[in-house]
C-alpha cells in the first residue's frame, strides 16, 4: 500500500489549503474506527465559501484520510468516541493542518467553546500507521506539550497491548516511536539505479504532486502514488486533479469485501432476525391452518345431534350415535354439556365449526402475507449479501427503511425520487452487458432498482427475466434498435440473459437454474407490494448455467 509519507503530506498541504478558518458543523463515525467530520468554511481573502467533508479512517486493514463527496450518517445509536467529538469539536474553528517531519502523522489544531464560552485548544491527531493506526483527540489548553492531555482515542491502547506507549484518557500525549514511512513503492522506485528519496523530498517541499492511479492491461487498479513514478511505465495511469480525488477513487470505488461485509453486518444481522421471526410464524400458522382442516367434524357433531335431538335429553354428558353417512362405521360418540339442552349443544358446535372456519380463512391470509414478506426479505438479503460497495449497502438499507423493515436513521436525507415515484436519475445505475448480437442487458442491484428498471425503464416489448423461486435481480434484454435478429439469434440473446439473470441470483453456484422470461407489458406490481414484487403472465421457463457474456461457455 503506498500511503506513505509523501502521500500524507500531499493530502495535509490540501487539507490545510481548504480547511483552515472552517468550523466544523456535524460529526459522523459511520465505521467502527472511522470518523467523518463536515466543515463549512466561510469566504475569506478571495476564497469562497464551501462546505468539506473529511473522512478518517483508523481501520486496521486500510487506514486512509482524505476530502470526499460522501456523506454516511453511521449507524442509529452514535458510539462513545463519536458522542465525545460531537462535544469537543462541534463549532470549533481549524486552525491549522501539519504534519509531523517525515512521519504518517497529520495534526489537525482547532479551537473550541467551553461550556463557560472560553476559547479552548484541541487537536485532532491522526496516526496512520497500519494496524496501529489511530484517531486521538487531546487537550492542550496550557499550549504545551509536555502538558498534553489525551481526551480519548478511537482505539485505546492499554498496558495490555502495549507495554512501549499507552493511549488512554487523562494520560499525556506522546509521539509513537519512528516509523518507516516510505512504502514499498517508493523503496522499489528509488532503488539503485532509481530517483533518490531527495528528488522525492524536493518535489514534496515545492508541493509539485501529481496524483495518478496506475491499471494494469486488465483494467484493475494496480497502486497509487501523488508523484509520477518510473516503476510504474507502461501500465495506465490516470491523473487526479488532487490527492484526495485519487484517494476517494481508490478506496470508496475498491473497498474490499472485508470491508463491505462490516458496513452490511448491522443490517443483515436485522434481516436475519426479522426472517427468523416470520420463519417461525409461517410455521405456526402453517399448524393452526392445518387443525382447522378438522373444523368439518364439529359441523358433523352438530348434525348428528339435530337428527337425533328426539332421543337426547337434558342432562346427558354424552350421546353415541350412528352416523348414518358412513355405513357400517362404529356410533360416534358426542360430548355434551349437562346444562344444556339437546338443541343448545349442537348449536354449540356448530358455532365451533363457524368459528374455526372463519379463522383458517384469517389464517391463511397471513400465511399468504408472510409468504410475500418472507420472499423480499430474503431478496433484501441476497441483494446485501451481493453488495459490492458501501453505496449498494447504503442504498438497500434505505429501501429497508421507507418499506418499515428497519427503524429510520436520525436526520437521514429522504431518497431523491424521479416521475412517477421512481428513483431520480442519479440512483438508478443498473448494472449493463452488452451481447455479442448488440442488445442489451440491465440488471438490477437492488428492490428498489429492480422496480424501476421493470415498471419504468422498460418498454412493453422488452424481455424481463427473473430466476424462478429463487431470490435475484430482475433483468430486462433490449434488442439493439436497427437489429433485426433471426429467430435463432433472438434465442441465443434470451439464452444469454437467462445466464445473466441466473448469475445475479442466489443460485450463482448452481447448474440447471431455472428462469421465467416474459414480455415486460405482462409483469405487474400488485397495489401496495414491497419494492421488488410484481406478478407476472405468459411466462416460459429455460435451465441454464449462471454465465456472465464474458465468460466462455
Amino acid at each position: 500500500m503506498a500511503f506513505d509519507y509523501y502521500v500524507v503530506g500531499a493530502v495535509a498541504r490540501e487539507l490545510a489549503g481548504r480547511l483552515v478558518g472552517g468550523r466544523v458543523e456535524r460529526v459522523y463515525q459511520p465505521g467502527r474506527a472511522d470518523i467523518l467530520l463536515l466543515i463549512n468554511r466561510p469566504p475569506s481573502g478571495g476564497r469562497p465559501a464551501a462546505r468539506e467533508n473529511l473522512f478518517l479512517s483508523a481501520d486496521s486493514s486500510q487506514p486512509a484520510f482524505y476530502l470526499t463527496d460522501s456523506r454516511e450518517a453511521g449507524p442509529d445509536t452514535p458510539p462513545a468516541f463519536c458522542m465525545l467529538l460531537r462535544k469537543h469539536l462541534v463549532g470549533a474553528r481549524i486552525l491549522s493542518v501539519s504534519q509531523a517531519a517525515r512521519e504518517r502523522i497529520v495534526r489537525i489544531e482547532l479551537e473550541a467553546s467551553s461550556e463557560l464560552g472560553l476559547k479552548t485548544p484541541r487537536a485532532l491527531i491522526f496516526e496512520l500507521m497500519g494496524k496501529h493506526s489511530n484517531l486521538i483527540l487531546t487537550d492542550n489548553r496550557n499550549n504545551n506539550p509536555d502538558e498534553e492531555k489525551i481526551l480519548d482515542a478511537v482505539k485505546r491502547i492499554s498496558f495490555d497491548k502495549s507495554r512501549v506507549r499507552q493511549v488512554l484518557p487523562g494520560l499525556s500525549y506522546t509521539l509513537p516511536p519512528p516509523g518507516k514511512g516510505v512504502s514499498p513503492l517508493m523503496e522499489a522506485e528509488t532503488a539503485p539505479g532509481g530517483p533518490p528519496l531527495a528528488h522525492y523530498d524536493a518535489l514534496a517541499q515545492e508541493g509539485a504532486y501529481a496524483p495518478t492511479i496506475w491499471y494494469d492491461g486488465e483494467g484493475k487498479a494496480k497502486d497509487f502514488h501523488v508523484f509520477p513514478l518510473k516503476i510504474m511505465e507502461g501500465l495506465r495511469a490516470e491523473p487526479f486533479e488532487s490527492a484526495s480525488a485519487m484517494l476517494q477513487t481508490w478506496y470508496e470505488n475498491r473497498e474490499s469485501a472485508a470491508r463491505v461485509s462490516e458496513k452490511a453486518k448491522e443490517t443483515a444481522a436485522a434481516l436475519k432476525a426479522r426472517l427468523d421471526k416470520l420463519y417461525l410464524k409461517k410455521q405456526r400458522l402453517l399448524e393452526e391452518i392445518e387443525k382447522a382442516k378438522h373444523a368439518d367434524a364439529w359441523k358433523r357433531k352438530g348434525d348428528l345431534l339435530t337428527a337425533n335431538i328426539w332421543r337426547l335429553e337434558k342432562g346427558m354428558k354424552e350421546a353415541s350415535l350412528e352416523d348414518w353417512e358412513q355405513e357400517g362405521a362404529p356410533p360416534v360418540a358426542i360430548a355434551l354439556d349437562p346444562l344444556l339442552t339437546p338443541a343448545e349443544n349442537a348449536q354449540k358446535y356448530y358455532k365451533k365449526y363457524g368459528k374455526e372456519k372463519t379463522a383458517a380463512v384469517e389464517k391463511e391470509k397471513q400465511r399468504e402475507e408472510a409468504d410475500r414478506l418472507i420472499a423480499y426479505l430474503e431478496s433484501a438479503a441476497w441483494a446485501l449479501e451481493a453488495a459490492q460497495t458501501p453505496a449498494d449497502v447504503a442504498e438497500i438499507r434505505d429501501e429497508l427503511t421507507e418499506a418499515g423493515i428497519l427503524r429510520n436513521r436520525a436526520k437521514a436525507k429522504p431518497q431523491k425520487k424521479g416521475k412517477k415515484g421512481g428513483l431520480h436519475k442519479a440512483y438508478f445505475a443498473p448494472i449493463e452487458y452488452t451481447l455479442p448480437s448488440g442488445s442489451t442487458v440491465y440488471v438490477g442491484r437492488n428492490n428498489r432498482e429492480n422496480d424501476e428498471l421493470t415498471m419504468r425503464f422498460a418498454n412493453p416489448d422488452d424481455l424481463w427475466l427473473h430466476t424462478k423461486d429463487i431470490p435475484g435481480s430482475h433483468v430486462i434484454l433490449k434488442q439493439a434498435p436497427s437489429a433485426k435478429p433471426t429467430e435463432d439469434a433472438q434465442a441465443q440473446d434470451i439464452r444469454a440473459a437467462a445466464g445473466i439473470a441466473a448469475y445475479h441470483s442466489k443460485g450463482r453456484a448452481s447448474e440447471g437454474v431455472p428462469v421465467d422470461y416474459t414480455k415486460a407489458r405482462h409483469v405487474k406490481k400488485p397495489t401496495g407490494a414491497k419494492p421488488g414484487y410484481v406478478i407476472f403472465t405468459n411466462n416460459k421457463t429455460l435451465y441454464v448455467t449462471p454465465k456472465l457474456p464474458r465468460e466462455e461457455a
